[in-house]
């Protein structure tokens, strides 16, 4: 699939990595922002479709792990004095903790049953917010100040780049992992537990470690957030962000590495492209995405694919046809 080929090729990648270098300095800030809002739903999008399109695990709550991150980047540099360099890897690290406590439980469900146990588990997690006061703020919600570096507090620019490098890690991460063992039984699980474990694969382990990397990814995203929005609130966190998240990779593509990408950039911008339709933009981006659901249920990234396909055929039989002649 050239998509797909153009992503893996040296050239492509470089390509990708200058436009995403240049576009800060020929963007405004609102632009800016909007491009380091979808860098930051790109993380979370790569580790929700590694537990869900890959793993076959369905999850309601990625927007609890966001939160989680978040408040624990915050509380940690804010209320415990430790330098944000230092808390946003434990908020992601605090935030995989507790999505392995949710991972064990969750061991006997599936399908239907999962969905509702994450979604206890939101509602839980939103509770302790609000009544922890002394530490989130509760419904006031909390400042998050930029981060600084050497004395001088982070910009737009640099914290969006620094946000560029913690995306291009998590995607590289999650590229060898899918090409990993562990990768192939995630896949393996989605598309048949039975079959998965006459190959020797324990699904409880499989699965935790699933839900594991899923919440940790939610988390680092959410200490990212938490200082390029400048403030957090438990309103933030519900279940139509979750939703949102899903979203992201539907549109884009289950399983697929480049689905979570694509699915990130369209529907984070989807709001801001519609903007001129002023009353009816809400409508106008419903229908969209109905659009999809129905038209392209394999996502973006899957139509592409499957677009391509009967080209690369053809053009493989014209190669074949002009050899033997």
């Amino acid at each position: 699939m050239v998509l797909r080929e153009a992503f893996d090729s040296k050239i492509g990648l470089l390509a990708i990595v200058v436009i995403l270098l240049t576009l800060p300095w020929l963007l405004g800030s609102f632009y800016l922002y909007t491009l380091s809002l979808i860098l930051v739903n790109v993380i979370i999008a790569t580790g929700l479709n590694l537990l869900t399109g890959n793993a076959g695990q369905v999850s309601l709550c990625s927007s609890t792990f966001m939160a989680i991150g978040a408040y624990s980047a915050m509380v940690l540099n804010l209320k415990f004095g430790l330098t944000y360099w230092l808390a946003l890897p434990l908020a992601g690290l605090i935030a995989a903790a507790l999505g392995f406590g949710l991972g064990v439980p969750a061991l006997r469900l599936r399908g239907y049953y999962l969905a509702l146990a994450t979604l206890a588990f939101l509602e839980i997690i939103q509770i302790v917010i609000q009544e922890a006061s002394t530490l989130t703020g509760g419904v006031r919600g909390l400042l998050a100040p930029r981060p600084t570096f050497a004395g001088f507090k982070l910009n737009d620019q640099s914290f969006y780049y620094f946000i560029l490098v913690i995306t291009f890690l998590m995607i590289y991460i999650a590229r060898n992992l899918l090409n990993s063992p562990l990768g192939r039984a995630f896949n393996a699980i989605r598309n048949s537990e039975a079959a998965a474990q006459a190959l020797g694969i324990s699904l409880a382990q499989v699965k935790v470690i699933a839900f594991t990397i899923s919440a940790f990814y939610a988390g680092l995203a959410g200490g990212l957030y938490a200082p390029l929005v400048g403030f957090v609130d438990p309103v933030e966190f519900g279940l139509w962000t979750s939703i949102f998240h899903l979203t992201m990779i539907i549109v884009g593509g289950l399983g697929s590495l480049m689905g979570s990408v694509v699915g990130a950039v369209v529907i984070t911008g989807l709001p801001e492209w519609l903007r001129g339709l002023k009353e009816y933009r809400d409508l106008a981006s419903g229908a969209i995405l109905l659009c999809f659901l129905i038209f392209m249920p394999t996502g973006i990234a899957g139509m592409w694919g499957r677009f391509h396909r009967p080209l690369d055929h053809i053009s493989k039989e014209t190669e074949v046809n002009g050899t033997r002649s």
